[in-house]
């Protein structure tokens, strides 16, 4: 697989981030943001056509209950599809309305190692100008939308940092850089959700290449290195009390009850099935701005639930939230538990923390996390690459060492 269709691929789905993020310092024009989000979109899908190519399955029940999973998907799209030109932008715009619908299709990715490898290797590159960012710009990392915006693609390194044992030691150095600056920056805004993202993915990192003896020194030493942290923002309180201040404070904000009880309230009669993609719930909001430039518009109702599987409850009900459970739960359970290698494991791994992240935020959407989440469940539905030895897979990836 030509080395060119995943550099494209990997850098159109980060570039929707950087779109947005020139648009909230407005930087372009709405009108801007759509034409470079649809051809974001058109160069994503040209990449596809050659990438989505793996329909061979190896399992008889993800077979059938993907299909019927993603048969429920469509009948979910077409009782929520309005054909007008305000819906058709907003899909294609809004990350988590028509996308989630069609991102588990990425199960069907190509799957050779070297094309995985590649993966890599462009998620490691797309992830540099991000670190060069923080250091050129570091108060882009002290505000909450920015920090959002350029903290959020760095997400998937925590993948890479769960397969450091077939990675160089510098890259799996700069992997860890960059995100632990991700952490100090989500920490001083306050961004509860991104705080349990990346701990998931330092701690599962760590544990899961101890257990297949990685020789980094990084591995070797980072209990020294955070206790160490620990001892140096305890005896410079002041400098620990400035960077948990705001997250100290909302420790104790109940943001979530009112919202939650207003939709459940609204949800009682479409448990089962849902709303459709077009799904909302009765939630008036005033405009107004709650810290540091972040602007709510006024609403009445609306189609997003900051929490994964309420969201799929919202489009889909009940049925949505088990059809997902079917299909990620045994990937999972596979992925650690019947590998004989890293890679599937932490393939495995990666799903289990996008479920559990699921519980906090996780809300399914356009980028290259939820993406590779859909590629991994594929791994790990495969039998032959679970089934492959470390030094089977450590030789296709040697261009990554």
């Amino acid at each position: 697989m030509g080395e060119n269709k995943i550099a494209i691929f990997v850098i159109s789905v980060t570039s929707i981030t950087f779109w947005g993020l020139l648009s909230h310092f407005n930087l372009i024009s709405g009108k801007m943001l759509t034409v470079l989000i649809v051809l974001s979109v058109l160069v994503i899908a040209y990449s596809l056509y050659f990438l989505l190519n793996d329909f061979k399955s190896e399992n008889k029940y993800f077979t059938i209950v993907f299909f019927t999973f993603f048969v429920y998907e469509l009948i979910t799209v077409v009782r929520g599809f309005t054909f007008s030109y305000g819906s058709i932008k907003d899909y294609l715009q809004t990350g988590y309305l028509f996308w989630p619908f069609i991102i588990p299709l990425f199960v069907f990715f190509n799957k050779k190692l070297s094309t995985i490898g590649l993966i890599f290797k462009w998620i490691f590159l797309m992830a540099l100008p991000f670190l060069f960012m923080f250091f050129i710009f570091p108060k882009l990392l002290l505000t909450r939308t920015s920090a959002e915006n350029l903290v959020a693609p760095t997400f998937i390194c925590g993948f890479l940092f769960l397969n450091s044992n077939y990675l160089s030691n510098k890259k799996v150095n700069v992997i860890f850089l960059i995100m632990v600056i991700s952490l100090v920056s989500v920490t001083y805004v306050a961004r509860r959700n991104c705080i349990a993202t990346l701990i998931g993915f330092i701690v599962s990192g760590y544990f899961l290449n101890i257990l297949y003896k990685h020789k980094s020194t990084l591995f070797k030493f980072m209990p020294v290195l955070i206790i160490s942290i620990f001892f140096f923002f305890s005896y410079f309180s002041n400098l620990g009390d400035h960077l948990t201040m705001k997250l100290k404070n909302r420790m104790t904000e109940d943001t979530r009850s009112k919202l939650y009880e207003l939709y459940l309230y609204e949800m009682k009669d479409h448990l089962v099935f849902g709303k459709g993609m077009d799904g909302v719930y009765f939630f008036p909001m005033a405009r107004s701005e709650v810290e540091e430039g972040v602007v709510f518009d006024e609403v009445v109702y609306r189609n997003v639930i900051e929490n994964g599987y309420l969201q799929l409850l919202l489009t889909g009900g009940i049925i949505h939230i088990i059809l997902f459970l079917l299909v990620l739960i045994p990937a999972a359970f596979l992925g650690i538990f019947k590998s004989s290698n890293q890679f599937s494991v932490a393939s495995g791994a990666l799903i289990l923390l996008w479920m559990v992240d699921m519980l906090i935020y996780g809300l399914p959407t356009l980028n290259l996390h939820y993406i590779v989440v859909w590629i991994c469940v594929g791994i790990c539905y495969k039998s032959s690459i679970r089934d492959a030895s470390n030094e089977e897979i450590r030789e296709q990836f040697l261009f990554l060492r």
